[in-house]
């Protein structure tokens, strides 16, 4: 599975090597992990090992990869990225912040989602559109959407949004999705970008992610 194909070609994508979940990554963020279960651990280091990857192609020496209080990657100034790990897979992708201006990622298993959970996550019409489409997709498509749109717009709202503030519309043919904020919104997302989002299917995993540039005009 090409990730690389979601997004622009100059957004460098990486993905873990197995060493990387194994390998101690810098001090600065071993010591972010200290108390963290050994999963948690491990998890951690392949993210971090791919993203100094990810900035070393951009030209970028190794750098710590901190983390804010709502524990988002604090990214090099100018550098925006996003990280996403899933049992046996873990990617990055990096890129410089002009002229993309927003960038999110997300990898999950293709299993389905815990009972009941789908009403937390998903509109009636996310929902109906999920059971009637001809081509059977993924039940975790809409949350995998939600989590790498959240990672896309974090870094300019600086604020939390729930699942129910945007309901997506999903191009099957393209294998995009769109979306629009909701009557639920607590946020208001920028006029002045134009938002762009794919999904990718292998056998084991689905891969969605979402950029944004500034908007024509």
């Amino acid at each position: 599975m090409n990730s690389a194909s979601l997004f622009p070609p100059q957004v460098v994508v990486q993905s873990a090597t197995d060493e990387m979940w194994e390998t101690p990554v810098l001090q600065a963020e071993e010591r972010l992990i200290a108390q963290a279960t050994g999963k948690r651990q491990r998890e951690f280091r392949a993210g971090r090992h791919c993203a100094h990857t990810a900035l070393r192609r951009l030209g970028l020496p190794k750098q710590a990869i901190l983390r804010d209080e709502n524990r988002a990657p604090l990214w090099p100034l100018g550098y925006l990225g996003s990280i996403s790990h899933c049992r046996n897979l873990c990617i990055a992708a990096c890129v410089k912040q002009d002229p993309i201006l927003g960038l999110g990622l997300d990898v999950e298993p293709l299993e389905p989602l815990r009972p009941g959970t789908q009403a937390y996550i998903q509109t009636a019409a996310e929902t109906a559109f999920l059971q009637t489409a001809e081509t059977k997709l993924p039940e975790r498509l809409v949350f995998s959407a939600k989590e790498s749109l959240y990672k896309c717009y974090y870094p300019l709202l600086q604020a939390f949004f729930g699942f129910h503030s945007v309901e997506l519309s999903i191009d099957v043919d393209r294998q995009a999705f769109d979306f629009r904020p909701t009557a639920q919104a607590q946020v208001n997302f920028p006029g002045h970008v134009q938002f762009y989002g794919r999904y990718l299917i292998s056998q084991a995993h689905l891969v969605t992610g979402c950029y944004l540039l500034p908007a024509p005009g």
